[in-house]
């Protein structure tokens, strides 16, 4: 492995944990490899798995990252390991919503995965899974089933101007 992917890979890993400090109720991770090359995520947003014919809402979600030789050039290949009912996942497969780009960073990544989780992002036209595609298009009004997100809380920085003494 060449110096500039082992500091890719150890900003992308410092990132995750960025990601997840102060928010363990929402993300954690395992890892192996230093720097880390294979993630295991448990995500505790409200997502959709099947029970029976019905969609029913579900809070654990767990999937595998892991990170190829040509990684970042190719996007992570993603295991899902947990029943989730989705247009765009079906058993292990994932199909994420944009193309991948070596710029996007793990974290990002990660904060598409769990907008999936949440039914704010998925794509009926390309799907993966058509039952879930069909349900999805007939039930948009009812999305995202969370409306927590993995995504970092904004700052926000308001100036004032000093009182005049």
């Amino acid at each position: 492995m060449g110096p500039r992917k082992k500091v890719r890979l150890q900003k992308d890993f410092e990132e995750l944990i960025r990601l997840t400090q102060g928010r363990t109720s929402l993300i954690k991770f395992d890892h192996r490899g230093k720097p880390p090359i294979y993630y295991k995520f448990t995500i505790t947003l409200t997502g959709l798995k099947l029970d029976g014919d019905r969609a029913v809402q579900t809070g654990l979600h767990q999937f595998e990252l892991k990170l190829g030789s040509y990684y970042p050039s190719e996007p992570p290949d993603v295991t899902w390991l947990t029943p989730i009912f989705h247009p765009n996942i079906r058993g292990q497969a994932v199909c994420h919503s944009q193309q991948w780009s070596p710029a996007w960073s793990l974290a990002d990544f990660v904060i598409e995965l769990g907008d999936m989780i949440r039914m704010d992002k998925f794509n009926v036209k390309s799907p993966l899974d058509r039952k879930s595609a069909t349900w999805a298009d007939k039930n948009r009004q009812h999305f995202p089933v969370d409306e927590r997100s993995l995504r970092p809380p904004e700052v926000r920085i308001s100036i004032r101007p000093r009182p005049k003494s």
